[in-house]
């Protein structure tokens, strides 16, 4: 018999694993992703570290509530299974959505130290992710990704590499429809945190691709956060964790 593990934190039901042994390093994955996003930058973390993945509410393997899920709720969710599982200061890495997580919850719970990939610090704009959104219930999250890379909004590095798109590929299709939907409905209405990262005094590391369109965002944590370092990947997009996970697993690594 295999055991799945599972905890149950705000209603919802969540699937995480713990790998390794050490500091604690919680990874929150991207929108449309999964405990598997992590996959490649995992083995080098806990060779001294305790690694815990986990499946935000509406992915993977997690529970779907049938409501849009804001940031606040994801990070309720993470306290949850946290202080289940022991764990009182964690060492936080957030890609993308997950950097919003990251921020909502340093900014209620200790944190020993904070890592934002491609991050965010408020909603992006609608209008790109409502069509996503028609995309996704309509055709499903193959046909939103495959839309996506055929308008080149993924970065050459992510597409061109068999085993880093069909990663992506296989996180998006774990993804339902009606959670896409919810967790999209629930990140555009999430608030601008710009002010409130001057409240953040852990020591924080931003981490961008040269070719992600978010590094625009990079000056406003550095304009508003007391103890932040930066690391630009030249050559690389959004999705460093599957693009170039064995350099992001040593920036990580560096950083703590």
């Amino acid at each position: 018999m295999i055991l799945i593990p599972f905890i149950i934190s705000n209603g919802v039901r969540l699937y995480y694993e713990v790998r390794g042994n050490g500091k604690p390093i919680v990874l929150i994955h991207h929108l449309a992703g999964n405990y598997k996003s992590w996959k490649f930058v995992i083995p080098k973390l806990t060779l001294d570290s305790t690694v815990v993945v986990y499946d935000l509410r509406g992915h993977g393997r997690s529970s779907t509530p049938n409501s849009p899920y804001n940031i606040e709720e994801y990070s309720s969710d993470l306290r949850g299974l946290l202080v289940q599982l022991g764990i009182e200061k964690p060492i936080l890495v957030g890609h993308s959505i997950g950097s919003l997580i990251a921020i909502d919850y340093a900014l209620k719970y200790p944190v020993e130290k904070l890592i934002l990939v491609g991050a965010l610090y408020k909603a992006p704009s609608p209008e790109v992710y409502e069509k996503y959104v028609r995309i996704a219930v309509n055709f499903g999250l193959r046909a939103l990704a495959e839309y996506r890379r055929l308008h080149k909004e993924f970065a050459e590095t992510l597409v061109s590499n068999y085993h880093a798109w069909n990663s992506l590929l296989e996180v998006y299709e774990e993804t339902t429809p009606i959670g896409y939907k919810n967790a999209v409905e629930g990140l555009l209405k999430a608030k601008d945190y710009s002010d409130e990262l001057r409240e953040i005094n852990v020591n924080t590391l931003l981490v961008y691709g040269t070719y992600d369109g978010l590094i625009t965002n990079i000056n406003v944590f550095k304009n508003n956060m007391k103890n932040v370092e930066t690391k630009t990947i030249e050559g690389y997009g959004h999705f460093l964790n599957f693009e170039n996970p064995s350099l992001l697993s040593d920036i990580i690594k560096n950083f703590l």
